[in-house]
């Protein structure tokens, strides 16, 4: 059903709409993609392996005697993990992920463009400074040393995400820390399993239907499909085995708690990389609120949830740097204009 909207999505909630899986098909069964593809120059490359260990979903191999390429059957997203860890510069995107036009996830093929570099007031070309230059080249870590990270560090991290903007000034969001390698474990083990049992779900029609009441649209999107594989395969740790962990919690009683948490989760994520530290999300954390006994544990109680899961530590090795993404055409309304200005 090609008329699958967001808008149609929510009179069927309100039961405006009769829910089937044949007219909720689009979404819940995404269909065919085109896949993320690596371009690998074989004349530097060394197979040392590093690609493989940082990309998320482990879906490179080294066939071909020594030179990684895509497995048969994994999903590659084009996030260019591969490309940061590469001590030879040896990797490319040769073709970015996209939805089949006809998926509900469909949004178009945007290029992709390296950061546009930076000008002055008069054109001239300028440098980023510190902050711009953190923010551009952070990327997602989730390869971690063993290192314990120091608590006067997370503290820091904490006071970044507490000094966050917020609607009203609501300020929604508390913070659980844990640095307990064996609390960790038992999480780990709580969250898999949790995902597994859903992964199973996702397999039958009537369950994906009953998911879907109880869901948002993002969870049957095809990358976080095959996460959701990942982990439940025990190919993808839930946390990484990072050292330390920051459970962000969000009040549901007040003013936009996601939105808030992940502006306060961003200026987290900053603050790591500018202290040499890696970090990354894990909303597969989140399973925590559907085991009671955890959630209590770790302090929200109703009406507070984890909102997400930080994970810290020190990057194994070098799992940052620049890269490119979408770029979409930009509108500007200037002074005096009469008609809108398209920056391609």
């Amino acid at each position: 059903m090609k008329g699958l909207t967001l808008e149609l999505l929510a009179k069927l909630k309100m039961g405006k709409e009769t829910a089937t899986f044949e007219n909720l098909k689009p979404m819940l069964r995404p269909g065919k993609f085109q896949n993320g593809a690596i371009k690998i120059n074989t004349g530097k490359c060394t197979g040392c392996g590093l690609c493989i260990q940082s990309c998320p979903f482990k879906c490179m191999e080294i066939r071909n005697k020594k030179y990684p390429q895509i497995k048969n059957d994994a999903i590659c997203f084009s996030c260019s993990n591969c490309i940061v860890a590469c001590p030879e510069d040896a990797i490319s995107i040769g073709q970015i992920f996209c939805h089949n036009e006809n998926s509900f996830f469909y949004f178009g093929n945007p290029p992709v463009k390296m950061p546009v570099n930076p000008k002055n007031a008069n054109g001239d070309p300028d440098k980023w400074n510190e902050i711009e230059r953190i923010i551009l080249s952070r990327r997602s870590v989730r390869n971690f040393k063993n290192n314990p990270v120091p608590d006067h560090l997370i503290r820091r991290i904490l006071e970044a995400g507490r000094f966050a903007p917020s609607g009203g000034n609501h300020q929604p969001w508390k913070f659980t820390v844990v640095t307990d390698p064996v609390f960790i474990a038992q999480m780990e083990e709580s969250c898999q399993a949790f995902w597994a049992e859903k992964y199973s779900a996702f397999k039958d029609e009537q369950k994906t239907i009953d998911l879907f009441w109880v869901t948002s649209p993002g969870i049957f999107d095809t990358r976080t499909q095959y996460g959701i594989k990942c982990i439940a395969l025990k190919q993808l740790p839930v946390f990484f085995n990072a050292p330390a962990l920051i459970f962000i919690g969000g009040h549901g009683c007040m003013n936009d708690p996601s939105m808030s948490v992940g502006i306060c989760g961003e200026n987290m994520n900053i603050a790591a990389a500018s202290l040499g530290l890696g970090a990354c999300w894990t909303n597969f954390g989140n399973a925590v609120n559907y085991v009671p006994d955890l959630k209590s544990k770790l302090g929200f109680e109703e009406p507070w949830k984890v909102e997400s899961v930080l994970t810290l530590g020190y990057p194994k090795f070098k799992q940052d740097g620049f890269v490119a993404r979408h770029y979409r055409p930009v509108t500007w309304f200037r002074p005096g204009s009469k008609t809108p200005e398209i920056e391609e």
